[in-house]
């Protein structure tokens, strides 16, 4: 899995490295350390479009429905990342980029109670 720095994201963003916290911290982006325990964005939570980068628009719901089911954000980025049973073993981020955000919030939704 691709990782990117902070710096990297803001720069394909068009936003300040400031903002791009805070995007992690609003869910709209995902986080895991490096090997020196080093945070990291996640390059598949950026999507590049014809018109340049964007965000997944509907990973926040996704997020926060996991998080209100009891999931800590680390488990829940887990579970965006990990190809799940009951998505066709596929990655719930994959389907989230592809605009499949219904079937992922629903299994999402049955998977945080």
């Amino acid at each position: 899995m691709e990782m990117i720095s902070f710096a990297q994201a803001a720069e394909r963003l068009g936003v300040k490295v400031t903002r791009a916290h805070r995007l992690l911290n609003e869910h709209r982006l995902l986080g895991l350390p490096d090997e020196q325990g080093k945070l990291q964005i996640v390059a598949d939570s950026l999507l590049e479009t014809p018109e340049g980068w964007t965000l997944i628009e509907r990973l926040p719901g996704t997020m926060l429905t996991l998080l209100d089911g009891g999931f800590s954000v680390q488990e829940a980025t887990a579970w965006v990342l990990a190809a799940q049973p009951l998505l066709n073993d596929q990655r719930p981020l994959d389907l989230l980029r592809a605009g499949s955000h219904s079937k992922v919030n629903a299994v999402a939704a049955m998977q945080a109670l």
